[in-house]
């Protein structure tokens, strides 16, 4: 189900036992240092997912990318969608990670969090694009303008082979790019990235608009964004 031993040791220790009323993350050898039979409850223990999970993230945040990665690729492996090619590129996983760390509660969660980073075509809600206050109109002239900015953008810009560094300065470059934009059509900042978001992710919620961007690529955020002008005009 995604959970690491470790959590689930930390986790099972708490049940009717206590350090004290703050300290929640032991490790194994802090639980054999501290635990005493005279601090265990007598009220019985409440079985809490919800904490299972927070501090089965906490050990998912503070594992090496190393050891994450092989980890992730199990799980994406068997759970992305059949039409993902196979086998997972283990350097792409290391460049996503960053952005979802903060998101993932148990491994098993992986292919939903994160899994538009890896499927070829996204299905797309028209309310979600248009959000609260975009009519169809402005959602697809912000669409068609920030189209015809991606295809200027540099050619070498391709989330395959990026370090780390090279990342940040795509997304830097495509913020400069794209951020303008909003004003120039008369939307608001959080209108225009939102719809964007939405074009390039499929969801409202996702990780920075412009790390993402610059992980999936050019071609990849081009094929999407004119997917999205497509639905809308559907619609």
């Amino acid at each position: 189900r995604g959970y690491l031993p470790e959590a689930m040791v930390n986790f099972l220790a708490l049940l009717g036992w206590a350090l004290d009323d703050k300290t929640e993350i032991f490790s194994k050898e802090e639980l054999v240092q501290y635990f005493s039979i005279e601090r265990i409850s007598k009220t019985a223990a409440i079985f809490n997912k919800d904490k299972l999970d927070w501090i089965n993230g906490v050990y998912i945040r503070h594992m090496s990318t190393e050891e994450l990665t092989d980890q992730l690729l199990a799980f994406l492996e068997r759970d992305l969608p059949r039409e993902v090619k196979r086998p997972i590129s283990r350097e792409y996983v290391e460049q996503i990670w960053p952005l979802i760390r903060e998101r993932l509660a148990t491994l098993r969660e992986a292919a939903e969090v994160f899994g538009f980073f890896f499927v070829d075509k996204l299905v797309y809600d028209a309310d979600l694009l248009l959000g609260k206050k975009l009519t169809k109109e402005d959602a697809m002239a912000g669409l068609e303008a920030a189209l015809q900015r991606l295809t200027d953008v540099a050619a070498d810009w391709d989330g395959a082979g990026r370090d780390a560094e090279k990342l940040a300065e795509d997304a830097q470059s495509l913020e400069e790019v794209l951020r303008p934009l909003a004003a120039e059509l008369g939307l608001k900042t959080g209108e225009f990235f939102g719809l964007l978001r939405v074009a390039v992710t499929g969801r409202t919620a996702a990780p920075p608009l412009f790390q993402t961007m610059a992980v999936l690529g050019r071609e990849r955020c081009l094929r999407r964004v004119e997917a999205a002008l497509g639905s809308l005009g559907l619609v």
